[in-house]
């Protein structure tokens, strides 16, 4: 029987159960959905374990965390890295040894022994395919920045992206593409001026791409993206050919878990061969071992010949954490987005 109890009124339901067996509490800013086959085959292995899953946007798990008046999970999973480093320099982790070392391939991947990276996820453009019909696709980021120059009827209202303010995420990849990119102004100016609707959450911008209110979703997460196109015909994927941002999903332990070895023993099921197989094969998620492939990504384009640039986990990080740099950044953000 599959014990995942999900957010509190779940959990308060299951006391009972609870109280016979050992509880794991993950808090995470992974959908459930995506992240479930990995949390029923740890189960499967530990039979004695009950999980208790919380799911957060990125920035309201940060806030969560550094409130001292609640009480803390025993795993933290987040795909806003720089927000993982903080944490763990701040020292809300702690240090747990023998975990599988699938980053031999993907240094970057992890930080000291406290902060691992599981999984290797894109950020992409994603398109509605009806409305492409007889449009030319941007492949790039300059061909985005000139297609909204010289299309912006057909673009104006039209086009998605994160909102850098509110979504943690949402900031990690807006200020890493200003670092890689040197036109990174100059395309947030054409988004402003199409009117760009930012959201919170890649499941947000993905239904609005769906039922066609969105042409076009600028840097979204690769996993999700690719899985929505499996399902759903509609949906077409691009990883740009110029440069695409790589993210890495980590997980520490909470220097006050309570399960702190089992935690441990989650995230060393996350980096292990079974793990990432699973990650492979049945979830929305990429495993950190590229050797492995995805089952969402049948063309390969993981594989292919563009300049990724993988976020690493460092606290180089930290330098747009910064108050006074952050402030500046969301601010010329929101007068290029017109906010």
């Amino acid at each position: 029987m599959l014990r995942i109890a999900f957010a509190c009124y779940l959990f308060f339901s299951s006391l009972q159960l609870m109280a016979q067996e050992t509880v794991l509490r993950i808090y995470s800013a992974t959908d459930i959905s995506a992240i479930r086959p990995l949390l029923h085959e740890f189960e499967t292995l530990t039979p004695e374990v009950t999980i208790l899953y919380r799911e957060f946007n990125t920035q309201e798990l940060y806030d969560e965390l550094l409130d001292p008046t609640l009480p803390p999970p025993d795993v933290v999973i987040s795909s806003a890295s720089d927000l993982q480093v903080k944490l763990v320099n701040d020292g809300f982790a702690q240090p747990i040894d023998d975990v599988p070392d699938v980053s031999s391939h993907q240094p970057w991947a992890q930080w000291s022994n406290e902060l691992f990276g599981f999984t290797y996820e894109p950020i992409v453009f994603v398109y509605n395919k009806e409305a492409f019909q007889n449009r030319s696709i941007p492949h790039t980021h300059e061909a985005l920045a000139e297609q909204l120059r010289e299309q912006a009827k057909f673009y104006h209202g039209r086009i998605g992206t994160y909102d850098a303010a509110s979504s943690g995420l949402g900031y990690l990849v807006a200020s890493q593409d200003e670092v890689t990119f040197s036109l990174t102004g100059r395309l947030q100016e054409s988004l402003g001026r199409a009117r760009a609707d930012i959201h919170c959450c890649t499941s947000l911008l993905l239904t609005r791409l769906t039922t066609g209110d969105l042409v076009f979703g600028y840097n979204l997460l690769g996993s999700y993206a690719m899985a929505k196109a499996m399902s759903n015909e509609h949906i077409g994927v691009i990883v740009p050919e110029d440069y695409a941002l790589v993210i890495v999903r980590s997980a520490f332990v909470h220097r006050d878990a309570v399960a702190a070895e089992l935690a441990a023993d989650f995230i060393a099921y996350l980096r292990s061969p079974a793990g990432q197989q699973t990650i492979a094969n049945n979830t929305a998620l990429m495993p950190l071992d590229r050797t492995l492939g995805s089952h969402n990504d049948p063309e390969n384009q993981l594989n292919s010949s563009t300049n990724f640039h993988p976020i690493r986990l460092a606290p180089e990080l930290l330098l747009y954490l910064d108050q006074h740099k952050k402030t500046q950044f969301l601010n010329s953000w929101s007068q290029a987005l017109g906010d």
